[in-house]
């Protein structure tokens, strides 16, 4: 096992295997993880704020408890995703029908 502790600089990492490895109390402030394979990971307490994600699968992710103010999805496939145990797409049915009905 390999320990970085009470460091400070920028690392610069590649072909590495790290499974099961543990961060605590780490900044990864503007770091870029291209071709990262974070599946079965665990987020506790981290912040995401200005985070941009793009061509991932999110596929079986859990949010929860979290602040989603002024987030924006684009482009995404919702097929089975809920929001508090209502389906997106029952929510995009009542707001069609929503603006349809003030159409008239």
């Amino acid at each position: 096992m390999t320990q970085v502790i009470n460091a400070s600089g920028v690392l610069e990492v590649r072909d590495v295997a790290a499974a099961h490895s543990h961060f605590d109390d780490v900044d990864l402030s503007n770091t870029r993880f291209v071709n990262v394979n974070l599946s079965a990971s665990s987020f506790d307490k981290v912040l995401l704020s200005d985070v941009r994600i793009t061509d991932a699968n999110l596929s079986g992710v859990v949010f929860s408890n979290v602040d989603l103010n002024n987030v924006r999805i684009e482009k995404a496939r919702l097929a089975g995703m809920t929001i508090d145990g209502v389906q997106v797409s029952d929510l995009f049915k009542a707001y069609e029908a929503a603006q349809a009905a003030g159409d008239r």
